[in-house]
């Protein structure tokens, strides 16, 4: 099965789509950079980061026409929360319990029952309420590819227009937990007074004393067994024994463990001991939601033509046309084999197909708008300085549908965001530029496709690219970090870029210190926690 989890895993690498919601790098230049694009990103998709940067740099004039082309092909991924490692030890968990039943630990004339073996049994039940209680955790993926264009040097000083094409969207990979359908089950074949006749025995073997609960939850749960028809001893002795296995009395695992202790007294259900699958009619799984879509970015940037200011202040704009289609598919852990991963697949191909092909029947339309501004004070020792300032998705443009697959978005809002940053460039005169600088978002912006993910980044980076006439290369490293997800670790980036006349090819990559770990025992390679990588084809044409 394990296979079969991680191939479903790679369907959202492999679906062509890329983050709004996060601010995902749409430049290898900017990803190598810790993606501090509205500093750091030039060419024809600068203007994706800040529309100010269709306008060139006071350090970067030439006084030729310029024409850049940018090819982008990107993705990324983050880890929220610790939902594979909770699923997979509770799956490690209820192998272990079917391995005791299997033993005979619980079969009718045992000699060696003991509290450890109630205990082990009830602790499934809180890794259910655990996996029940997971508030929006899961895989956070974006990867995209498109064309953006820039033309500098046109009219007014310093002027430059920018457009950009993509195949953009946002996946989230998430887990779904079905408790209700467990409640028609029991824990073993004993039942009544044979069931009693072990918690007696695990008592004796115990040494000491009937055990009883010593909360106020522990003794509501030995009451409402007893309710049931448990005797008092042995109605104490197992809320007891759920108290030390961790048990959260207000949770739905306590729910569906009552269920499991009165239908073993009563001999209703199906029994686990017996070889029952509840996961046979289950909906527990994985969800995969997302939204894709097609944009187009036009971009116009120039320089303060007033009061000498024309290499102080650069203004930019972009206007982005939006068509959006959101899709959801449910992948059960009972339809983990072959057909059944191949079948979800399809059906996820089959939807992004459509949405990309304006055949899908839940498209909308709608339109952005980003502004940006870079400062560059031109006085001696800080003409190469720049601040920068972008609010992105001003208007906060929505998408809605009505009815669509499971879980489906109904509402899907690009929230505005507003990015901060500065950054300084040393030996520029010399055709040997040090860059760097650190950018921060200012507000903290949700997700509507992974609830509860949020994202507010501060990010850093520094870059050397020395100019040789028909050569040059760079050397590009960074960092950056959700402030919003507190459990997150940094990400270091990195990235090589390579120039000859007028083409350049570049490479980024991104990868977290810290991974997320499927489970205790299961033979899975750690997942880090944030990871991701792109490449770029460059053409700049100079008149």
């Amino acid at each position: 099965m394990k296979g079969f989890v991680l191939g479903a895993l790679c369907v959202l690498f492999f679906a062509p789509a890329l983050g709004a919601e996060e601010w995902v790098d749409f430049s290898s230049r900017a990803q190598g950079q810790g993606g501090a694009g509205a500093l750091f990103a030039r060419g024809g998709t600068a203007a994706y980061y800040n529309p100010a940067n269709a306008a060139r740099r006071p350090w970067e004039k030439d006084g030729a026409f310029h024409i850049e082309f940018d090819i982008p092909a990107s993705f990324s991924a983050a880890v929220h929360g610790e939902s594979f490692r909770f699923i997979f030890d509770t799956v490690e968990l209820a192998n272990d319990l079917f391995d005791r039943f299997q033993d005979g630990a619980f079969d009718a004339g045992t000699n060696s029952i003991t509290f450890e073996d109630f205990r082990f049994a009830i602790k499934v039940f809180d890794a259910l309420d655990r996996l029940n209680g997971l508030n929006g955790e899961g895989l956070y993926v974006g990867t995209g590819t498109g064309l953006g264009v820039r033309f500098s040097g046109l009219l007014l000083p310093r002027d430059g227009f920018g457009i950009y094409v993509g195949g953009f969207g946002i996946g989230a990979f998430s887990p779904v937990v079905d408790l209700e359908s467990l409640r028609g089950y029991r824990l073993t074949d004993e039942s009544g007074a044979q069931f009693e006749q072990l918690v007696t025995l695990a008592i004796a073997n115990s040494g000491q004393p009937a055990p009883a609960p010593q909360t106020p939850g522990g003794q509501a749960f030995s009451a409402q067994l007893q309710a049931g028809g448990y005797s008092q001893q042995s109605a104490d002795a197992l809320a007891a024994q759920a108290e030390a296995a961790g048990i959260n009395f207000g949770g739905a695992g306590a729910g569906i463990l009552l269920d499991f202790l009165l239908n073993t007294l009563n001999g209703t259900g199906t029994s686990l001991e017996g070889g029952a699958n509840p996961l046979e009619g289950n909906n527990s799984g994985f969800l995969i939601r997302g939204l894709s879509w097609y944009e187009i970015g036009l971009t116009y940037s120039f320089g303060l033509p007033i009061l000498g200011a024309a290499d102080w202040l650069a203004l930019g704009a972009t206007v982005k046309f939006i068509q959006a289609y959101a899709f959801s598919q449910l992948l059960r852990v009972q339809d983990m084999n072959e057909d059944g991963v191949e079948d979800t697949i399809n059906r996820l191909r089959d939807d992004l197909r459509q949405a990309y092909a304006f055949e899908a029947d839940a498209e909308r339309f709608n339109v952005g708008l980003d502004l940006g501004l870079v400062f560059t004070p031109q006085v001696p020792g800080l003409d190469t300085l720049a601040v920068s300032l972008t609010a992105r998705n001003v208007n906060g443009p929505e998408f809605r549908w009505d009815g669509g697959y499971y879980k489906a978005p109904k509402l899907v809002r690009f929230d505005p965001q507003f990015r901060l940053g500065a950054g300084y460039t040393l030996f520029a005169k010399a055709g040997l530029p040090l860059s760097f600088g650190f950018e921060i978002d200012l507000n903290r912006v949700s997700s509507d496709v992974l609830p509860n993910y949020h994202t507010q980044f501060v990010r850093a980076g520094v870059s050397f690219e020395p100019d040789f006439g028909l050569f040059g290369f760079a050397v590009r490293a960074g960092m950056l970090q959700n402030i919003a997800d507190a459990g997150q670790a940094t990400t270091f980036t990195a990235g090589l870029g390579l120039r000859i006349a007028f083409f350049r090819l570049d490479f980024a990559g991104m990868l977290a210190v810290d991974t997320n770990n499927f489970g205790t025992s299961l033979d899975f390679d750690p997942l880090p926690q944030r990871f991701g990588g792109s490449v770029q084809l460059a053409v700049d044409l100079r008149f």
